[in-house]
C-alpha cells in the first residue's frame, strides 16, 4: 500500500510520534505500563520498519514547550532522498531553539 503512494507523492512527511511528549513512566510502574508507553511511541515509525522504507525524523518544533520531530519517508531504496528532503528543511528552518531546561 505504502508503493502505491509514492506514485503520486515523492516522500511522506509525518509526525515521528503519534502524540506530543509525556511524563515519564514512573520508576517503580509495572513493567506492562513501560512495554504499552514504548509501543505507542513506535505507532507511525514501525510500519516502515517492516516495509524496508528508508525515513528519517528531524525537529520540527515546540508543543508546549517540549521537542516534537517530524518523519520523512521516501519511496523503497531511496535513503538519499529522505535525508535531502530532511536536509533542505533544515537550511529552511535554521537553527532550532533549544528546549527548556527540566
Amino acid at each position: 500500500q505504502y508503493d502505491e503512494v509514492f506514485k503520486d507523492f515523492d516522500v511522506l512527511v509525518m509526525p515521528t510520534m503519534p502524540f506530543v511528549a509525556t511524563p515519564l513512566t514512573a520508576a517503580d510502574a509495572p513493567i506492562e505500563e513501560y512495554v504499552h508507553s514504548a509501543l505507542n511511541m513506535l505507532a507511525n515509525t514501525a510500519p516502515f520498519d517492516l516495509t524496508g522504507h528508508p525515513a528519517t525524523s528531524i525537529p520540527a518544533g515546540l508543543a508546549d514547550g517540549l521537542p516534537v520531530a517530524m518523519m520523512i519517508v521516501a519511496p523503497r531504496f531511496q535513503d538519499a532522498l529522505a535525508l535531502r528532503v530532511a536536509q533542505a528543511y533544515e537550511q529552511v528552518r535554521g537553527v532550532f531553539p533549544r528546549p527548556p531546561q527540566a
